[in-house]
């Protein structure tokens, strides 16, 4: 046990220095990861990407706020307890929190993390939202993703050091190219949650059960079963360790000059092994320590189905797989992924270090894609884990082709790396021009100090809510209601009582008016915004009376004008809940910003962002007809 820790530690210390001193490419595909992991990392901040990424941080800001109002061990476990259960993102997120926490300690401010309770959830994230010093919010989310950025290229690092070990290094450096400039891969690193910590680990066991394969080093096998452990805390999908763990012991077996008997007979080894991987999944999941096992069992129990969301078309699980890879990918490193799984099958009959490593990947990737086919909604964080195997079993190939012609190897590495470059490349500078951003920079520069904005979505990643304006919205006006709240068709009919400056419509807004598009508010064109819906509401239209309300707004009959629109107008739902047309499943191999974190939370759809200026009094102004304002 003495040589799980410090030693190999400072074996991993030694093989990364060695590597970097050796290697003069790897700084530089390092480097190339952390330009495209990192660029505009803090999109947003303050604000959230998506709703995981929310909760993934509030849960360790409230674990703080919990300690902070009950000092001592007895307010450890309610801490614990409040959050959902994440498993060991919680300590990567505490460790986020902790610049923080320590600032707010410094400047006796450590106070404002008292708000953070068990109740966010149900009520009062809102005030708190407002209330909050915006410091600890920026500070929090940017230290969260940093971490995650560095982790990305840990990611980077162990993908390389798998196709040196794999094959040779111009086989790590391909793998770890192909991966930093793989779109999936960057979106992910893009956001606060356990997927990028998942792999990093799930990488470390594929990397020291090859690692086992090849020198039999116990040490070795037992630091890898702790790694699995830790990757399944993080996600209970990279439960392929045992699987990979239990394929690495038999494969030990037929490597020559090795007794096969010996090899499988090694009880001892066995039974540690389980009880350090049990050990380290035991101790990642904080709420198993806080309140025994029954939360593991039950997180275990339903975590093994997905259903289609609300929003999301019905499709077979093959259109689900292929429909994520394609955007995860791009269209040509998809194609290229396909024949690096059909060279990989092509080895399985030999006997090496390369072959054995095909296997594990291989065997990995199907895992996962039995595991999704039996889904009936995959997203595309689903398949993160599997993107460095595809690019894995592709530089393997691409190096074997190296030793037939190096021409037709490097005219092929070539058109991936532009390609490829390309497609992550735009996905990436989108980050820097989100709407949602556009938006509240507009209002910024033109809505005069403290003017007030009604919102009609009170998540904070389905709009923007500048911080030095006074915000309207139903959940604030339900807080504020006491015992008797009003419907929400009752708050949104006394728009005239409010009468906010502004009023911000977004996509999910706006799709309850069906199946019409927006008009496009372009500089000069004074035609009416009614005249870009159908007329009458369709058969089925999601809210009725909400899509009375919107329409209302954009027909002039409160006094309202299109101020500004931010981001391309999207096609409005409901959408045919069918499996679209092949052409369509092609674009999202095309347009890397089609999918990006998951249906539901598109950049492209769900970024549109139209602002009303009133411009009248007060009222109901029936036949106004709403023009758009320089802005």
């Amino acid at each position: 046990m003495r040589g799980i820790g410090g030693g190999l530690l400072g074996r991993a210390k030694k093989r990364v220095g060695d590597d970097l001193t050796t290697d003069p490419y790897l700084r530089y595909i390092l480097l190339l990861a952390a330009v495209l992991a990192g660029f505009w990392f803090w999109h947003g901040i303050p604000e959230f990407a998506t709703i995981d990424e929310r909760w993934r941080l509030i849960d360790a800001l409230a674990a703080v706020g919990t300690v902070v109002d009950d000092p001592g061990l007895g307010a450890i476990r309610p801490a614990i307890l409040a959050q959902q259960p994440a498993g060991a993102t919680f300590y990567v997120n505490l460790l986020a929190v902790l610049p923080v926490a320590i600032v707010a300690l410094v400047t006796g401010q450590l106070g404002a993390f008292v708000g953070f309770n068990p109740q966010l959830r149900t009520a009062g994230l809102w005030q708190f939202r407002t209330g909050t010093p915006e410091w600890i919010w920026t500070g929090s989310l940017f230290f969260a993703r940093l971490l995650t950025v560095v982790l990305a290229i840990g990611c980077v690092y162990l993908t390389y050091r798998l196709g040196r070990t794999m094959r040779d290094r111009t086989t790590g450096r391909l793998a770890a190219v192909l991966l930093s400039l793989t779109w999936g891969f960057l979106i992910m690193a893009h956001e606060v949650s356990e997927d990028i910590p998942a792999l990093f680990f799930l990488l470390l066991v594929f990397y020291l059960a090859l690692r086992y394969i090849e020198t039999g080093d116990r040490a070795v096998y037992l630091a890898g079963c702790i790694a699995g452990g830790i990757a399944i805390a993080f996600k209970l999908t990279a439960g392929t360790s045992v699987i990979l763990l239990g394929l690495a012991y038999v494969l030990r077996a037929r490597r020559p000059g090795v007794n096969p008997r010996d090899a499988l007979l090694q009880p001892r080894l066995l039974v540690m092994a389980v009880a350090c991987g049990a050990g380290a999944i035991v101790v990642g999941f904080p709420e198993v320590l806080a309140a025994g096992p029954e939360v593991l069992i039950e997180r275990v129990a339903g975590g093994g189905s997905r259903s289609v969301g609300v929003a999301a078309p019905v499709a077979p699980s093959w259109w689900w797989l292929v429909r994520g890879y394609l955007n995860g990918l791009g269209l040509p490193l998809f194609v290229g992924a396909l024949g690096g799984i059909a060279a990989g099958i092509g080895r399985l009959r030999e006997r090496s270090i390369e072959a054995d490593a095909t296997i594990l990947l291989l065997v990995g990737l199907g895992m996962y894609l039995l595991v999704y086919s039996r889904w009936g909604y995959v997203r595309l964080h689903h398949l993160l884990l599997t993107f460095p195997l595809l690019a894995l079993l592709l530089a393997a190939a691409l190096s074997r082709l190296r030793g037939h012609s190096q021409r037709i190897m490097w005219a092929l590495v070539a058109v991936l790396f532009v390609t490829s470059s390309a497609y992550a490349g735009v996905g990436d500078l989108h980050y820097a021009t989100t709407p949602r951003d556009e938006a509240a920079e507009w209002l910024d520069a033109n809505a005069p100090d403290n003017a007030t904005m009604e919102v009609y979505r009170s998540r904070f990643r389905d709009a923007t809510f500048p911080r030095d304006m006074q915000i309207n919205s139903y959940r604030k006006a339900r807080m504020t209601a006491g015992s008797d709240p009003p419907t929400r068709a009752q708050w949104m009919n006394n728009l005239s009582t409010r009468c906010p400056e502004f009023i911000q419509l977004t996509y999910w807004d706006l799709v309850h008016l069906g199946t019409a598009s927006p008009i496009r508010a372009d500089s000069g064109n004074q035609k009416q915004v009614a005249d870009g819906y159908r007329r009458g509401l369709p058969p089925r239209s999601p809210r009725p009376k909400r899509a009375e309300h919107v329409r209302s707004l954009l027909t002039g009959q409160y006094n309202y004008t299109v101020a500004a629109e931010f981001g391309p107008q999207p096609p409005m739902w409901p959408q045919p809940r069918t499996q679209t047309s092949l052409l369509d499943l092609l674009k999202t191999g095309v347009d890397p910003w089609t999918i990006t974190y998951g249906d539901d939370q598109d950049f492209r759809a769900e970024q549109y962002t139209l602002i009303l200026n009133r411009t009248g009094q007060c009222g109901s102004a029936r036949n106004a007809s709403p023009r758009r304002r320089a802005p």
